[in-house]
């Protein structure tokens, strides 16, 4: 299993193309999709879903199920609008041929532009992405109360008097932590302000050499000719690549990208390189 360490976040999991892509962020209790899931993810209680391919959701049936096993309560999991009605459906057929009994769950339906607010201070912003089949991304925000200006230097007592008589002393700020684009032919950096500036970016790279341009775009895939121009709009410090072809083994990966980037641009970039990567040509 991949380990990435993005200043103070930790992105654990897998991520392959077609095979299965489930990643952790350990500190903000949450998941990118769920293609499979691990045994040490069943504890996380927030799992954001793409799309509904196979590689990218197959993993809830087992995450849903483990979590009743055990007692726990059920986990959120938040998948787009678009398919929601069919997953409630598959995972009541699955949980009565398991056990004869419908799981507990807690599907959530998000569309891009929804505000998800979750634990005591974070909130995801849902993001549209061009795919195949209906998909969104996700921008993860730690949300603060900022004093307003003009209450600078005032006293304890003074703020609270204004609080019970009813006076807004703070703004909320956001400050972008962590966005997930899974499967699409575009990073979204117009759908909201702060994505350009979220400090790690795990993005989609899943061609990399010139003859798979065109399968790119037929499959609403990026490629790696997108680099530079989201390496030109982003602004923060991790760029984490992830859905890699199996058509690639790591060091096709690596000298791909090394060779098409300037060494400053390259240093901006993580590889997050499936622990089996191999060769395999795809029919």
């Amino acid at each position: 299993m991949g380990l990435l360490q993005c200043g103070n976040l930790t992105i654990e999991g897998e991520s392959s193309s077609a095979v299965a892509t489930y990643l952790r962020v350990r500190e903000l209790d949450l998941v990118f999709d769920l293609g499979r899931c691990p045994m040490h993810f069943i504890g996380t209680n927030h799992v954001f879903i793409s799309h509904f391919h196979l590689d990218h959701y197959y993993g809830l049936p087992v995450y849903i199920s483990q979590r009743w096993l055990a007692g726990m309560p059920p986990g959120h999991i938040y998948v787009p609008k678009a398919g929601v009605v069919e997953l409630r459906e598959i995972i009541e057929r699955i949980s009565l041929l398991d056990c004869g009994h419908v799981w507990d769950s807690r599907l959530n339906p998000v569309e891009a532009g929804d505000e998800v607010a979750f634990r005591k201070n974070l909130v995801a912003h849902v993001l549209p992405l061009e795919h195949r089949v209906p998909a969104v991304g996700y921008l993860v925000c730690e949300a603060r109360d900022k004093l307003k200006p003009e209450f600078y230097g005032l006293p304890g007592h003074k703020l609270a008097e204004l609080r019970r008589e009813g006076t807004p002393v703070t703004n909320r700020v956001e400050l972008p932590l962590v966005a997930y684009v899974g499967d699409t032919s575009r990073v979204p950096f117009d759908a909201h302000p702060l994505l350009a500036h979220c400090a790690v970016l795990i993005c989609e790279c899943t061609f990399l050499l010139a003859e798979h341009k065109e399968r790119a775009a037929k499959t609403g895939h990026l490629h790696l000719d997108n680099l530079p121009a989201i390496l030109e709009t982003f602004k923060g410090e991790h760029l984490i690549l992830t859905h890699f072809s199996r058509r690639y083994t790591a060091q096709v990966i690596e000298e791909e990208i090394k060779t098409a980037l300037p060494p400053e641009a390259y240093e901006r970039i993580q590889l997050f390189i499936s622990s089996s990567a191999e060769m395999v040509e795809p029919a």
